[in-house]
């Protein structure tokens, strides 16, 4: 405690004496800010007695783990979350910890990108129900996919088997390569929402051929929200020799994940979206039968070492090691208050939301309406608005921050740090601003 507050005390006041120009008095003010929320104590976790007797005063109190300001509303946890208090003070204790150069062991400094880097491992591969042998910890998750698409041998005329809702980072790293050497991507149009497992299974036999080899799925579509389901969809790959790959850049701290019983050879994921750690750390899962088959995407010391089998995919080069010290921080806030608990919550403000969202005027709801095919993303379409003007409306006007992923569609994100009364203020304030555009909307409407 003394070391944090020695440190935000010296970078304030030296700002001061300094007579420094006035951005970086703002900036010195900022650092008093910082301390005063970092040097507090943190709050404890609301007891399970609250939550047996008053489940939304248990997720009030829960919320003052983060620093949002009072009036602030944020809904794009799918692009990127906000870590709580205990994961910033994880991380920013770690650099000041490791910035005084001090280890036992000479040989190790505050850096990661090489070596084994066990202690983080193994809580990670635990979250994923693999073994540590066949995790690498990665920046984000579109180095993993780029890992996967760049490390695989493949001939001209292969095929990977996609779908039209892929991030660009899990599509375009098989783009590049099919322009490089001539492989084929083929994409699959989901129907939004999809009525079946079924259905959609069937539009990937369809689409299937002699040279398919790899198939590539996301966990959880960002476009739609879609909970695909992979475990299906792998099992039917297996059957045909084809490799999986699992874009889970959404689903780590969403939904329950199992790479064992899920059965696919790749899964990759953000931990900074919705699991809600530092920004700058992936995981790259590798199915120990297939290590072999992946080639290294950067070649540095160890890149070449079979015996520590995924972990060489990890020898990239030196980055902050701090970041890993507020993943794991990540990890035991999640298990502190328990997985099945946060899964339940965000699929309770989901399911919410998107009631409440259907009767305003022009909204067209592509999310899907049963559970097994929806996590923390709706994705509302208004198709006569424009949704950036509608985004810079809401943070200038509301301080609310939203996003989408089309020029009219919005993909709002549900987590446990929201409440009912906040969802309920946005629908108000969507629903005014759509009657705003009454006009225009139905103006443009066919018929």
């Amino acid at each position: 405690m003394l070391l944090r507050r020695e440190f935000f005390h010296w970078v304030g006041a030296a700002a001061v004496l300094a007579g420094l120009p006035r951005p970086l008095e703002l900036a010195a003010a900022e650092a008093v800010l910082i301390e005063r929320e970092l040097c507090r104590e943190v709050p404890p976790l609301p007891s399970e007695a609250l939550f047996a007797r008053s489940p939304e005063t248990y997720w009030a109190e829960l919320r003052r783990q983060w620093l949002f300001r009072p009036g602030f509303l944020y809904l794009n946890n799918g692009t990127v979350g906000s870590s709580p208090l205990p994961v910033v003070r994880a991380f920013i204790e770690s650099i000041l910890k490791e910035e005084q150069m001090e280890n036992d062991d000479t040989e190790q400094y505050p850096l990661w990108g090489y070596g084994p880097w066990d202690e983080y491992r193994r809580p990670m591969a635990e979250f994923i129900g693999a073994e540590t042998h066949e995790l690498a910890l990665v920046r984000n998750a579109t180095e993993g996919l780029n890992y996967v698409a760049a490390g695989l041998d493949l001939k001209r005329g292969d095929e990977v088997l996609t779908t039209d809702e892929e991030h660009p980072s899990g599509i375009n790293p098989w783009h590049l390569k099919a322009k490089r050497t001539g492989i084929v991507v083929k994409q699959v149009a989901l129907p939004k929402p999809p009525a079946s497992k079924q259905q959609i299974l069937d539009l990937f036999e369809r689409a299937r051929t002699r040279r398919t080899r790899v198939l590539l799925v996301s966990h959880v579509n960002t476009a739609t929200g879609c909970v695909m389901p992979v475990r299906e969809l792998c099992a039917w790959a297996r059957q045909y020799k084809m490799l999986s790959e699992v874009d889970g850049a959404h689903a780590a701290g969403m939904i329950p994940i199992d790479v064992k019983d899920i059965g696919c050879d790749f899964y990759i994921s953000s931990p900074h979206k919705w699991l809600l750690a530092p920004k700058g750390c992936g995981l790259l899962y590798v199915r120990d039968a297939v290590c072999d088959r992946l080639w290294s995407t950067i070649a540095t010391g160890g890149w070449d070492d079979r015996e520590i089998r995924a972990a060489r995919l990890q020898q990239f080069g030196s980055t902050n090691v701090s970041i890993l010290a507020g993943l794991k921080a990540a990890l035991d806030f999640w298990r502190a208050v328990g997985p099945e608990r946060i899964t339940a919550r965000i699929r309770q403000l989901h399911a919410y939301l998107k009631e409440r969202v259907r009767p305003i005027i022009g909204a067209d709801v592509q999310s899907a309406e049963d559970e097994e095919f929806t996590g923390g993303i709706l994705a509302v379409d208004f198709p006569q608005l424009d949704r950036m003007d509608m985004q810079k409306w809401f943070y200038a006007e509301h301080r609310i921050r939203i996003r989408g992923t089309s020029p009219t569609r919005l993909r709002l994100s549900t987590h446990v740090y929201h409440s009912f009364a906040e969802l309920d203020r946005f629908l108000g304030l969507l629903n005014d601003y759509a009657q705003g555009h009454r006009a225009s909307i139905l103006g443009r409407q066919p018929g």
